[in-house]
């Protein structure tokens, strides 16, 4: 007699963007399942057959429940598309909708009509409870208060949270063929791996300053860390991983022992990034950590700047000064890490000199060493986030659909139902980060020779433009919009 199955679903981000991140999230929930279920893992930018797959898991029976993840935006379009699939080959069989954009607006995601449960929160000792309960047959109750479904009461749904990483088991890799999330870097084979959640901090622009999630963090130990990037560096040939987290740096004991670890005789063998660091963090460390953590294999730094005006940095509640990110930026150029920064430009109440600030910033940022200053991307105001109630007190309104939220993206910036911009100032917006975007040849995120190219032949004109924001009769960030439109 067959076991009972559970189907995973991992929905596609943008087209042409060559995304491999790892689904680390759905990876994990699976781990207290094996004894009990079988999983058929579905990834739609791999499986391009995921819709026969699901179909023949559903004619076969005994689908216990079909997942999907998803986060605002594009995500949410193969996510809507799984789940009226499975309703409409098997309409019985329960439906479940985990992840950001669901956790953030349960009722609403519960009220469509190809989802009967959506999932709150942190899924690893949810989820199973949830299967336990439709395996029996039981709707689920009182007793999983951040299970949400048609008709919840949005003021008893709660968040489901795991307390601490280093309580939950081991993700049983072994079971997932995540040679398929390796892929190319200029630093050899890459993988995407997480060693903590959260962010003590509250930007009103970040996820993180949803009331839910304001001020939480746990991740897993330094030993724990180094142990899993070393096994899957031995297995899977890794040569450089991409740390994910969102602040990576939050407990300084946790990265001193890590670091220390790591440098030990000859180095890990493997490079490394981090993807989500803060000045905050930064700033208690002299240059001669950083040239420890050169040593045990970090090479780069992505740093939310965000913005080079104090008035903007209190708006969105950063706590840093420009100064200190120059401080930083300093001792990490000379001990040979590279930093990598973001800026945003649409925040409530901004005007022209703050963005100036933001330019000069970028311009002092490179006289340090080869900086990969990175973009200034129009904001998006997100569900959960501190800003989103700012926008619905101003104006904005939501969209109506699950799929409607796929198009809230910095992408279709010119199409967003923000009143309190005008089609002029969205515009001078957006030709601002395409000219950011050519202000910085080396992008990490764009491995073009013919970008990089371009991008230094007219260096010259864009550093005028950039210096005066004057983007009138720019013919190359029209181009850029064009190219990148079409490759998503």
């Amino acid at each position: 007699m067959s076991r009972p199955l559970v189907i995973l679903f991992n929905p596609s981000t943008w087209r042409g963007v060559g995304d491999a991140t790892a689904p680390w999230g759905l990876i994990a929930i699976t781990t207290g399942l094996w004894n009990d279920y079988d999983v058929l893992f579905l990834d739609q930018r791999f499986d391009r057959d995921w819709r026969q797959k699901t179909e023949a898991a559903l004619r076969r029976g005994g689908v216990v429940a079909a997942a999907t993840t998803g986060m605002t935006g594009i995500q949410l379009t193969g996510a809507t598309e799984f789940l009226k699939l499975v309703k409409a080959s098997s309409p019985g069989t329960p439906t479940v909708f985990g992840g950001v954009h669901a956790s953030m607006l349960p009722t609403e995601t519960a009220a469509h009509p190809a989802v009967d449960y959506v999932a709150v929160g942190e899924g690893e000792e949810l989820f199973p409870h949830l299967l336990t309960c439709l395996a029996s047959g039981k709707i689920p109750g009182s007793e999983l208060p951040a299970i949400a479904r048609k008709g919840s009461d949005a003021g008893r749904i709660e968040y489901a949270h795991v307390a601490d990483l280093e309580t939950l088991p081991e993700p049983p890799w072994e079971r997932f063929d995540l040679s398929r999330y390796v892929s190319r870097s200029p630093y050899g084979r890459m993988l995407s791996i997480l060693t903590s959640r959260g962010c003590p901090h509250r930007c009103a622009f970040c996820l993180h300053s949803h009331p839910a999630l304001a001020g939480r963090w746990t991740g897993i130990s330094a030993s724990q860390a180094r142990e899993r990037m070393d096994r899957l560096a031995r297995s899977l040939r890794v040569e450089h991983f991409h740390i994910q987290d969102d602040n990576f740096f939050t407990r300084t004991a946790r990265v001193e022992e890590l670091v220390a670890g790591l440098e030990t005789g000859s180095g890990p063998g493997y490079t490394w990034t981090v993807g989500g660091a803060h000045v905050a963090h930064l700033k208690r460390y002299d240059e001669a950590f950083f040239r420890r953590m050169r040593k045990a294999g970090c090479v780069r730094l992505l740093i939310g700047a965000e913005s080079g005006s104090a008035r903007v940095l209190e708006r969105v509640g950063k706590r840093q000064t420009s100064e200190e990110v120059l401080a930083v930026n300093r001792r990490l150029c000379a001990a040979g890490i590279r930093p990598i920064y973001s800026f945003i430009s649409g925040v409530p109440g901004e005007v022209d000199d703050d963005l100036r600030q933001t330019v000069d910033l970028m311009f002092r940022l490179r006289q340090d060493g080869p900086v990969d200053v990175g973009t200034i991307k129009p904001l998006v105001f997100y569900p959960g986030t501190r800003f989103y109630g700012w926008a619905l007190d101003n104006g904005f309104v939501p969209p109506h659909t699950v799929e409607g939220w796929s198009g809230l993206t910095w992408d279709h910036y010119m199409r967003l139902p923000y009143p309190w911009l005008t089609p002029e100032r969205r515009r001078f917006l957006i030709r601002l980060y395409y000219s950011s975007l050519l202000f910085n040849p080396d992008y990490h995120w764009v491995s073009s020779p013919l970008f990089s190219g371009l991008s230094r032949l007219l260096m010259p004109v864009t550093r005028r433009r950039m210096r005066s924001l004057d983007f009138r009769g720019a013919v190359m960030p029209a181009i850029l919009e064009w190219v990148q439109h079409r490759a998503l």
